[in-house]
């Protein structure tokens, strides 16, 4: 599948070379001149990320000798530019990736495994369990983090206050604010039931009751095994129940049941909902709006009785390939990427080094949170998102039971599996 025709891809239109070094093969060598040349592949920047970053790359093609010839991409060319690359055996020495590539690239077996570079990594100690975990499949470390997000429970103090509500530490708390509305005229909580979004909030719902979409097994493969399990199908059945109890108690906006993060981001923005759990980059929002977003405050996402405190963690890798002929200088500059000069200077607001923030609610709160990050397991995941949409849709929409919609969703993820060759035996 990975190995489908992809020539509009190769043309790369779209990329922006931020150094022109000179000729090499697409996964870098030697130039004419006997120096190490890197071919690394990026994702796209904001104007002031891509200025430091020419800096940066300057900077270190001077302290190294090491030529860099640094390409800049959409994500989605870079995704089938990659595996383009890889069905050729000609990758590129270094790719900024997503977390939901990490899987079906391990699956291909054109991964690196850093394990023993990040024995000899003095900076690692910086990075979280959290973190480490993240860029781990099994016992192997498959990536080296270039930025990091995190959700949190954002609150609109005042609205509150309006409502006589403190801030709900607990799915109950949240549910018993059914005459919020009434009193505020604002909907006291929020949910995103489609797109994107939901898949990661509804992975934070699932955490916190103690269960994975998927997990490892003894074979090295992956399963959900909810059905397998009469808790665990009853945890997910109580995940499903807190949807659907949301919406039928009134403190979510019935609307919600056909929104993304598009409508969800934009009513607490407004002041439509006093609360939601999204990421900091509303803090842009903040300064268009600063007389609704001013008493924004940023707490622990509620958890349900007896719970987990758990936060999803969207943890972006920079991945190196086992077909480089420069891995050395590969994890050289991939380090150099996560070194304290390179975060501070782009990704000072969403950094994974535990030892890099910016002061302030929007990236201090944030990151205290970062502890309780939970990741999507590394498998292929677009028909297990899509089926973790499906199911919300299933419950708010068609009126299946959670118990239901929970043993739907299990077998959806394992037939999934099945398809990708990631489903466990056992």
């Amino acid at each position: 599948m990975w190995k489908r025709a992809l020539a509009g891809v190769l043309t790369a239109s779209m990329a922006l070379s931020l150094a022109a070094c000179g000729g090499s093969s697409s996964n870098g060598g030697s130039s004419a001149d006997g120096s190490t040349t890197l071919e690394v592949w990026s994702s796209n920047l904001s104007d002031s990320q891509r200025e430091n970053v020419k800096k940066l790359v300057a900077q270190y093609e001077e302290q190294t000798g090491v030529k860099v010839n640094y390409t800049e991409f959409s994500y989605d060319m870079l995704h089938d530019k990659i595996l383009s690359a890889a069905a050729g055996g000609n990758t590129p020495d270094v790719a900024w990736g997503l977390p939901e590539w990490t899987g079906e690239f391990h699956s291909m077996g054109i991964l690196e495994d850093l394990s023993d570079r990040y024995a000899n990594w003095d900076d690692a100690s910086v990075l979280s369990d959290a973190v480490m975990k993240g860029m781990s499949i099994g016992d192997e470390i498959i990536g080296v983090p270039y930025e990091m997000t995190v959700r949190a429970y954002l609150c609109h103090e005042n609205i509150m206050e309006k409502g006589g509500a403190s801030v709900p530490a607990t799915w109950d708390d949240v549910l018993s604010m059914t005459d919020f509305k009434d009193k505020t005229g604002t909907y006291p909580y929020a949910l995103a039931c489609t797109g994107v979004r939901a898949p990661q909030e509804m992975i934070v719902y699932l955490a916190q009751k103690g269960l994975e979409i998927c997990s490892l097994q003894d074979d090295g493969m992956y399963k959900n095994t909810w059905k397998d399990n009469a808790d665990q199908l009853a945890a997910a059945a109580d995940v499903f129940q807190f949807y659907k109890d949301c919406i039928d108690s009134g403190v979510v906006d019935p609307n919600s049941k056909s929104f993304g993060y598009e409508e969800t981001d934009d009513n607490f923005v407004n002041g439509f909902s006093a609360s939601y759990v999204t990421g900091n980059w509303l803090q842009e929002k903040e300064d268009a709006n600063p007389e609704v977003m001013s008493d924004v405050t940023v707490e622990p996402i509620p958890v349900p009785e007896g719970g987990t405190p758990a936060t999803y963690m969207e943890l972006k890798p920079l991945f190196l390939f086992n077909t480089s002929k420069n891995n050395d200088a590969a994890f050289d500059f991939a380090t150099y990427v996560c070194g304290k000069e390179w975060q501070q200077d782009v990704y000072s607001s969403a950094s994974p080094r535990s030892d890099v923030t910016v002061p302030g609610k929007w990236t201090e709160d944030f990151q205290a949170l970062s502890d309780n990050g939970v990741a999507f397991p590394p498998v292929t995941l677009g028909s297990i998102s899509q089926a973790m949409i499906d199911s919300i849709a299933k419950v708010l929409q068609e009126g299946m039971t959670p118990q239901a919609a929970a043993e739907w969703l299990a077998d959806a993820v394992n037939t999934s599996l099945e398809e990708s060759g990631e489903l466990s035996a056992s």
